[in-house]
Parts: C-alpha cells; sequence; structure tokens
C-alpha cells in the first residue's frame, strides 16, 4: 500500500474522501473497532475542523481522497495532502491542518497501544461493532471552542494588545434578539460562532492576521433550508456589527 505521496505505507490509519455533498473521513477498520468513546470525543472535533479547511480547496484536489494519515515502513507518520494542493494553502493554515492531523493520529496510536497492552494484560474484550453514528452538533460545537480557548491561549498575535478584542467589546444589545456568540475554531485563524436560540446555528466569523492588518471572512452555515432567509438576514446584522467594531480598534 502506497499514500498519496507514494511512499510504501505500514498502517493506513485515516483519509479524508471527497463526497458529492461533502467529505467523508474514513478511518483504519481495525482502529474503529477498537476504538475508545472517550478518545473518539477528543478526534471529533479535530476532524470537524480538518473537514471544513479541506472542503474550501476542494476544486483544487486531484482524485477523490484529498488528504490521508499513514505509518510508513520506517514506522513514521506521514500526512500528505492531494498532489499539488499544498501550493494554494497560506502558510499558516496548513500548518494548523497538518498540526491537527498529527493530533489525530496521536489519538489513533493511543487506540493502538492501549488495546495492545489490553491483549497482553488478557483483559482484551475483542473486537466492538462500529455503529455509524451522527455527532451531536452540540457535543462537536463545545469541542471545538475547547480548541480555540486552548490554540488562541498559545499563540501570539502582536498586532494586539492583550485579548484579540474584536468581539470582546460586544454586548447582548449589539447582537440581533435572540443571538449569541461563543469561541469557536478554525485554520485561518481567531474564529467566533454564532447562534440563535431559535433556528440555531447561523455561521461563523474568521479574523486572519496579514502583514499587520485583519481580514474578516465570514461563513453561513447552511443547514435547514426553510429558515435560511431568516438565518441569512441576522448574520448580515452580525457581520456589520463585527465589522464597526474592527474599524473602531483600528482608529
Amino acid at each position: 500500500m502506497k499514500n498519496l505521496a507514494g511512499n510504501d505505507v505500514s498502517i493506513f490509519l485515516f483519509r479524508f474522501e471527497l463526497r458529492k455533498s461533502g467529505i467523508s473521513f474514513v478511518l483504519n477498520d481495525s482502529i474503529a473497532e477498537d476504538m475508545y468513546p472517550e478518545i473518539d470525543k477528543n478526534m471529533q472535533p479535530l476532524v470537524q475542523a480538518c473537514g471544513d479547511t479541506l472542503l474550501r480547496y476542494r476544486d483544487r484536489c486531484q482524485g477523490d481522497t484529498i488528504m490521508d494519515g499513514s505509518i510508513l515502513t520506517d514506522n513514521c507518520f506521514e500526512v500528505m495532502l492531494s498532489k499539488g494542493l499544498g501550493s494554494y494553502f497560506p502558510e499558516h493554515e496548513k500548518e494548523n491542518l497538518f498540526k491537527d492531523a498529527h493530533e489525530i493520529a496521536k489519538l489513533l496510536l493511543e487506540v493502538m497501544n492501549r488495546r495492545t497492552r489490553e491483549m497482553e494484560q488478557g483483559t482484551y474484550s475483542g473486537p466492538q461493532p462500529v455503529i455509524n453514528k451522527i455527532q451531536s452538533t452540540e457535543s462537536t460545537n463545545n469541542g471545538l471552542e475547547a480548541l480555540g480557548q486552548e490554540r488562541d491561549s498559545l499563540e501570539d498575535l502582536p498586532i494586539f494588545e492583550g485579548e484579540f478584542s474584536g468581539l470582546k467589546r460586544l454586548t447582548p444589545d449589539d447582537l440581533p434578539d435572540g443571538v449569541s456568540a461563543r469561541k469557536g475554531y478554525d485554520h485561518r485563524g481567531r474564529c467566533y460562532a454564532f447562534e440563535h436560540e431559535e433556528f440555531g446555528d447561523l455561521g461563523k466569523i474568521v479574523l486572519i492576521s496579514m502583514q499587520g492588518n485583519i481580514r474578516l471572512e465570514a461563513e453561513l452555515y447552511k443547514g435547514k433550508l426553510e429558515s435560511l432567509p431568516q438565518r441569512e438576514e441576522m448574520f448580515k446584522d452580525v457581520i456589520s456589527t463585527v465589522e464597526t467594531g474592527l474599524r473602531s480598534l483600528s482608529r
């Protein structure tokens, strides 16, 4: 077996495959059978973040597999993008993508090592049935929020003093009725997600540091089509509010 780079693979761990309606995370079958619930919970937000990033580059992908991760015959882990795809990534975004792919690999190796120890100790219960499950939106959002809090505390963005505070200055009165904000996670930069108490997720805003300037990128969450017009109007108001806050910071 070979990976996307054509290198010999000892153990296939995972890959992201493009589908007509999105992207799929394909996991090594044996590891899936041995998965621990707590490890799966920790892995899901990483998978979500990587999938969101890769989807933005799907039109540049050559073939169905956009990224894979494997242990090579020299026992080193290698994550690879589809041929030529890496040249389209800003370096910071690609670095964060690969960092999270490595975190996924660490979690999968932990599954393998724990199961090996159980087999050696005679406590291994055998392969478990693999059940296709839908991760709850709340659980995934909580995981992404935790990642955003963790990673932002480790990053140094010297263009601001103290907190990266475009949204810190917002109050509930600044947002449309029923709309709230939470920390999100995105490989491009600081991320904030917005939701409505009735309609659910509205979208996210990413603040990207570029050569001393801040670029704002907003993504509307499509979700249920019947409420799309209302959510789109609310999100436009949110974007306008954040842009006003950022302009006040630059004065």
